[in-house]
């Protein structure tokens, strides 16, 4: 009894330490916002990227499930084979390679085969099969991409504005000021933020920095290109972006991304 009696204490400060932890990834979690429009902490998350035409219609969400479907990587002038709207950058759909060739973007989205996780890397330090890809050179680079295929993951690429934590855009006199919305990586997870109002590309950097201190934040595409649906349980999907979702303008999109959750009960 005396030995329980000495080890009741060390239990109880590992059960207070556990609990400690608990509680800091739990205030890690941010609540919704305004401009928070997704994050994957908020319950059980589902990450998709589609080709299009190739993938429309996209399938229904699960039940439960509240998902966000927006433009991600920047559309080419160029068509790609068959006069369809091409990615522009590194772009692979499920282990399907479509976009080869590496665009002057540091930022690129990873989604693994069971859609259950993402992340953001720098192009110089991309994660994959347990080691980090440099992808500046091209020996290097082809090597990523016949891994990124057999192991079937998603990726694309586009701007990044936050990198370890710092703005990563330099302040321009004159730039354009629009609605962003930006992938972020945080210690929560990823998620989804969108300008209340127009901004230029060093103001969201700026912003989403100190709302949700995020470790990376990448830029999606706006403007004319912007798609948004929202498509809540048990409720109509509602358009969130400049283009209808099944109108005509959909047919110069070349990609989208999808963010998904269950919510766990409260």
């Amino acid at each position: 009894m005396a030995r329980v009696g000495a080890l009741l204490p060390l239990a109880a400060g590992v059960l207070a330490a556990a609990l400690a932890v608990l509680g800091a990834q739990a205030a890690a979690c941010p609540a919704p916002s305004p401009t928070l429009v997704w994050h994957s902490c908020w319950g059980e998350a589902r990450f998709a990227l589609h080709l299009l035409p190739e993938d429309l219609p996209l399938p229904d969400p699960a039940p439960g499930e509240e998902r966000v479907t927006v433009t991600g990587a920047y559309t080419a002038r160029e068509s790609r084979e068959g006069g369809r709207p091409d990615p522009v950058g590194l772009f692979v759909r499920r282990g399907e390679l479509i976009g080869r060739h590496l665009a002057r973007m540091d930022g690129i989205l990873i989604i693994e085969p069971d859609g259950r996780t993402a992340r953001l890397a720098h192009r110089g330090a991309v994660p994959l099969g347990g080691a980090m890809h440099d992808l500046t050179g091209f020996e290097a680079r082809a090597r990523f991409l016949r891994e990124a295929v057999a192991s079937g993951v998603s990726l694309m690429q586009s701007h990044l504005l936050v990198v370890d934590g710092h703005s990563d855009v330099a302040e321009v006199e004159n730039a354009p000021a629009y609605i962003r919305r930006l992938i972020v990586e945080d210690a929560a997870g990823i998620g989804l933020w969108q300008s209340r109002w127009p901004l230029t590309l060093h103001e969201a950097a700026r912003a989403v920095v100190a709302e949700l201190a995020p470790r990376m934040a990448m830029n999606l595409d706006m403007g004319s290109f912007d798609y948004c649906l929202r498509e809540p349980p048990g409720a109509a999907p509602a358009s969130c972006g400049v283009v209808a979702p099944g109108g005509a303008e959909m047919s110069k999109l070349s990609n989208l991304v999808s963010f998904a959750v269950v919510r766990a009960p409260l």
